[in-house]
């Protein structure tokens, strides 16, 4: 039996055989077998393609060409195939060991050094409530009862093999190379800061708080999420990992917390599930939270509209349109700066963080990514005016 962590579902050498093929299959399909859409594109759909005002309406031209290959939907539909016997067979790993992790959660008690605060009544964001977010069964709102952590496993376990999927490996199982790039942004643009209040905003299962509460052990780290299921998982997995986390189930576009409560806010890959209007929210919320000098830093999906051409946004966007992850366009075109700008804050800059190679906390940060691949995150940050 293998475990990704001290207190993940126990998965047997088979169930990880079939996880680590699905990675590698995926990673194929991105790396070499994706080439194949290119040449369609440039064969096929390219020298038809009539002259378009917008980049929307490039894109969508461009991606109504590709539904209509027949190799981008051979493509597509294996991708899609992946993604869903990926979820299959993290569902058949993760509840066999259900009981144990339920028991596990109970027993911490008084013992745990963080915590964990629902609030059953908090009614979710219709993009998180509505969707079954990465094709995830029961999406990130569960389908349990009131101890139910099987969301939260699955998001754990899919999400390291997702990542690894794509070519990311900095991450490795612990799925954490958001986080520790957060943390290697801090270092690199705000070397001076030593925030003893870090709000982690849409936490999930705490993939990337858990390397803040690491690299500021004299914080005090809350993480937030609408989701139950993840949070009641999130407090385990901190707790076997040895930091201490405070987790409670809110809503980020409009938080419990009262003013100038945090020196530290941070988003890592939320808002493109989100909405172009809730994220600009979002942001707005995230100064609120902060006391006058704090910093927010919103980490997202690493592509600009205005730094690929329209092939590589629609590839992009495949994400968007059969994966349910709803705001990659906004991420893409919005101004996210100026959202930033308008929220009140200064000192904005937005560019792309290199992913720190593992036991590392400093990478370069820069205006445009220096090479292709998985290697940067696009970071936008501020200081609280």
């Amino acid at each position: 039996m293998t475990r990704f962590h001290p207190e993940s579902p126990e998965i047997t050498q088979d169930s990880l055989s079939r996880l680590r093929f699905i990675a590698d299959f995926r990673k194929q399909m991105h790396a070499s077998l994706s080439k194949g859409n290119r040449a369609a594109y440039q064969a096929d759909i390219a020298p038809s393609l009539e002259a378009a005002e917008s980049v929307v309406e490039r894109r969508r031209a461009v991606r109504e060409g590709l539904e209509r290959h027949p190799y981008f939907r051979g493509w597509s539909s294996m991708l899609l195939a992946s993604q869903d016997l990926m979820w299959r067979v993290v569902g058949q790993s993760v509840a066999p060991d259900t009981e144990r992790m339920t028991n596990r959660l109970k027993a911490l008690g008084n013992q745990a050094r963080g915590s964990v605060t629902l609030h059953p009544e908090l009614d979710g964001p219709d993009y998180v409530v509505g969707a079954d977010v990465h094709r995830m069964p029961g999406g990130y709102m569960g389908r349990g009862g009131e101890n139910d952590m099987q969301a939260g496993a699955l998001y754990d376990l899919g999400g390291a093999i997702y990542q690894l999927g794509i070519g990311n490996k900095a991450g490795g199982l612990l799925n954490d190379s958001r986080g520790r790039t957060v943390v290697a942004h801090l270092r690199s643009r705000f070397p001076d800061l030593a925030p003893l209040r870090i709000l982690d905003m849409g936490c999930g299962v705490g993939h990337n708080t858990v390397p803040l509460a690491a690299a500021f052990p004299e914080a005090r780290v809350t993480g937030i999420d609408v989701g139950a299921p993840l949070l009641r998982y999130a407090h385990l997995r901190a707790e076997g990992l040895g930091q201490p986390v405070h987790f409670v189930q809110d809503n980020a576009e409009h938080t419990r917390f009262e003013d100038a409560s945090f020196d530290l806010v941070v988003s890592q890959i939320m808002l493109h599930e989100t909405s172009s209007a809730a994220a600009a929210r979002i942001i707005a919320e995230s100064r609120r939270l902060l006391r006058p000098g704090g910093v927010a830093i919103h980490l997202e999906v690493p592509l600009r509209a205005e730094e690929g051409d329209d092939f590589d946004q629609v590839m992009w966007l495949w994400e968007q349109h059969y994966n349910a992850e709803p705001n990659i366009a906004g991420v893409m075109d919005d101004d996210l700066a100026g959202m930033a700008k308008a929220a009140g804050f200064a000192d904005i800059r937005l560019g792309y963080q290199a992913i720190p190679a593992p036991g590392s906390d400093q990478s370069a940060f820069t205006p445009q990514k220096t090479s292709k691949g998985f290697a940067f995150w696009l970071v936008l940050s501020g200081v609280a005016a």
